[in-house]
């Protein structure tokens, strides 16, 4: 018995002594872990810390970032305020007004000596947002060897029915230019048309001479050719103008006047109208009397001029301006139902050629005065009848706005010999949206 006793006794005291022991160990465990959770706590906080101030970084940029924002957003308002108030001035100079004669102008030599204007605008705004209008453009290359005496004439151009050419000649040792009309060589009919033209030349370097003259082409009597004999010394362009033997010109011309251009009236709107009206419109002291309700009933124009909250709205009598008579009275008669549009009387005839002298001036006016009717008239006409050139057909489209007749003008274009046809000479000129098509014609047709 006591053997087993003193068997036993040690493994008592190895347990009594592994107790300690063992405590110190789970202690040192704890310490252990209580250590690597402080850790991670104050690294935690360290990370929290460096968040708050990246957060904080963060909102200065933001706040800085919306005050950068907010101060280009006031400027691109300023901006576009002032693009707005631009554009609001320019389409009150692009559309007519209801106002007094239009004030004769000076005709005199040199632009720099005169302006030539209907209102304070520049001579060219004037000339364009009254009335027909068109530009001539030419580069004329080679200059070292021009002779005196010999005439340079730049490639036809048709505006508003009729073909206008620029010419040039050095002759006694100044460049002389001239304006040609050669619609009315060969005519038994008495016509007139009464242009008033401001002549330019220009070089890469920004030096640019102008000079205005007028002119009055007529049937019988003068011949087709208006211009300035002595509009620079030759010497001086070559000095001051040309480069790489080339110089580049041009000429604005605004129509005042034509007579015996068109065909007869179709419709009148004379004194014998006058019971059967509630308006009388005067377009160059000449009188048109209509029905206020439908001419406010096809155009935006109209209805706030007649029913808006105008004075002339109270008045039986208006002066309009920006217009040529002959082309209000062809309006007038499409918006009518009458078929003024040349081609239409001579398509049932089946006649092989005829001349287009009304639609373009319709179209302006119809443009001018918002008229969806006479403009559809008119694109169908151009779509369908006209045989007007390619480029001149998507020349209008453009400048009007024509979709179908567009689309048209680019289902035409076949060949590379097309593309270059419809190309202006100066590439400016050519709108945007139109480059981009003749661009995609371009690389299809390579």
């Amino acid at each position: 018995m006591s053997e087993e006793n003193d068997e036993t006794s040690p493994n008592n005291n190895e347990q009594s002594d592994s107790t300690p022991k063992c405590r110190d160990e789970k202690l040192n465990a704890s310490d252990s872990t209580i250590q690597s959770v402080h850790k991670m706590c104050q690294e935690l906080l360290e990370k929290q810390n460096t968040l708050e101030t990246s957060i904080s970084e963060i909102v200065g940029k933001l706040s800085l970032a919306e005050e950068n924002y907010k101060k280009s957003t006031e400027d691109l308002q300023e901006k576009l305020d002032s693009i707005r108030s631009e554009m609001n001035e320019i389409n009150q100079t692009l559309k007519p007004e209801v106002s007094s004669k239009m004030e004769e102008s000076d005709c005199s030599a040199d632009i720099t000596a005169s302006v030539h204007s209907i209102q304070s605008k520049t001579n060219r705004e004037t000339m364009s947002t009254f009335g027909k209008f068109f530009v001539l453009k030419h580069k004329f290359k080679s200059v070292s060897s021009m002779k005196g005496a010999q005439i340079h004439i730049m490639e036809e151009e048709e505006h508003f029915g009729v073909p206008w050419q620029l010419s040039m000649k050095r002759s006694d040792g100044y460049l002389s230019f001239f304006l040609i009309c050669s619609l009315l060589k060969d005519t038994e009919k008495k016509k007139e048309i009464e242009v008033e033209c401001e002549l330019k030349i220009w070089s890469p370097n920004f030096r640019e001479k102008k000079q205005k003259f007028c002119g009055l082409f007529k049937s019988h009597g003068v011949g087709p050719l208006w211009g300035v004999q002595k509009f620079i010394e030759w010497e001086k362009l070559e000095k001051d103008f040309v480069v790489d033997d080339c110089f580049y010109a041009e000429i604005a011309v605004k129509v005042r006047k034509m007579t015996g251009i068109y065909k007869e009236n179709l419709r009148s709107f004379d004194d014998t109208m006058e019971k059967f009206s509630d308006a009388l419109l005067i377009v160059n002291d000449r009188k048109f009397y209509v029905l206020k309700l439908y001419l406010a009933a096809h155009s935006p124009y109209f209805e706030a001029l007649f029913l808006g909250q105008f004075n002339e709205s109270k008045k039986s009598e208006i002066k309009l301006s920006g217009v040529d008579s002959d082309d209000f009275q062809k309006y007038l008669e499409v918006l009518y139902a009458e078929q003024s549009i040349d081609g239409n009387t001579v398509r049932v005839f089946n006649l092989s050629s005829f001349s287009e002298f009304t639609v373009e001036g319709i179209l302006m006016v119809a443009d001018m005065y918002e008229t969806p009717l006479v403009i559809r008239k008119c694109e169908e006409f151009l779509v369908g009848e006209s045989e007007k050139t390619l480029k001149k057909r998507l020349e209008l489209s453009t400048r009007y706005n024509l979709e179908a007749l567009k689309n048209k003008c680019l289902s035409e274009i076949e060949s590379i010999a097309d593309l270059k046809s419809v190309i202006p000479g100066d590439i400016h000129d050519l709108d945007a949206s139109i480059m981009a098509e003749l661009l995609k014609k371009s690389l299809a047709l390579h």
